[in-house]
This record gives structure tokens, C-alpha cells and sequence, in this order.
């Protein structure tokens, strides 16, 4: 820990947690407005009743379930690095880099958590925070 002292390690440890919860919060968002956009499109299928035709469902259900799976694998990973992040994983870091970058032009939360993340990594000892 060359020129970092044990003060400024402990409040890294700190952003370091406070940054994975943010990752955690941030992308459970995201797969909690997945599961909202399915549920929604799902149901305002039903309400076509009988008389919709069945290539308009079948449009309808590869749609949603695109949807909603873009929105998963836009969630998933966020999700998998606050928890690397909250276990010090070193993997984690270059993960969370990399998906701070990523969500900027996310406003307004994404532009928030990446301007947080880059600001964490520049910080002279956030590599030691980290296994």
C-alpha cells in the first residue's frame, strides 16, 4: 500500500460498497422495468380478445419477449458486478469500469453511477480496494 494510507484504503472500501449497491439498485431497476413491459404487453394482448388475428399475437409475443429480453441482458451483467463489486472480486473492477462507461448517456441515474464510477477508479488506490 505504497502511498496510500489505512484512512484513505478504509474510505475507499466505503465507495467501493456504496458503488456496488448503486450497480445492485441501478440494474435490479432495469429488470424490474422488464418484467413491467412484459407483463404489460402480455395483458394488453389479451385484450384483442378473440377477434385478434393470430399472426397479430404471434407479432405481438416475439416483441414482448424481445423486449424484455434485451432489457434482461441489459440488467443481468450490472447486476453480477455490484455483487463482484460488494465481494471484492478483482474481475469486478474492470467490469464496473467498463459498465460506468457504458450507462453515461443513461440519464439521469446511469450518468450519475458512471461519472461515480470513473471518479472511484481514478482515486490513487481504488486497484487496492479490491482481493
Amino acid at each position: 500500500m505504497e502511498g496510500v494510507s489505512r484512512m484513505e484504503t478504509q474510505g475507499l472500501e466505503g465507495h467501493r460498497r456504496i458503488l456496488g449497491i448503486l450497480f445492485i439498485v441501478m440494474n435490479a431497476l432495469t429488470l424490474l422495468a422488464a418484467v413491467a413491459v412484459v407483463g404489460v404487453m402480455l395483458f394488453a394482448s389479451t385484450l384483442g380478445g378473440p377477434d385478434m388475428p393470430q399472426e397479430s399475437r404471434t407479432v405481438m409475443l416475439v416483441g414482448t419477449l424481445g423486449m424484455g429480453g434485451c432489457l434482461l441482458l441489459v440488467g443481468l451483467p450490472g447486476i453480477i458486478t455490484g455483487v463482484g463489486l460488494l465481494k471484492r472480486r478483482r474481475w469486478a473492477r474492470m467490469a464496473a469500469l467498463v459498465l460506468g462507461i457504458i450507462s453515461l448517456p443513461s440519464a439521469p441515474l446511469g450518468t450519475a453511477v458512471g461519472i461515480y464510477a470513473l471518479w472511484f477508479y481514478m482515486q490513487q488506490g481504488s486497484d487496492q480496494v479490491f482481493e
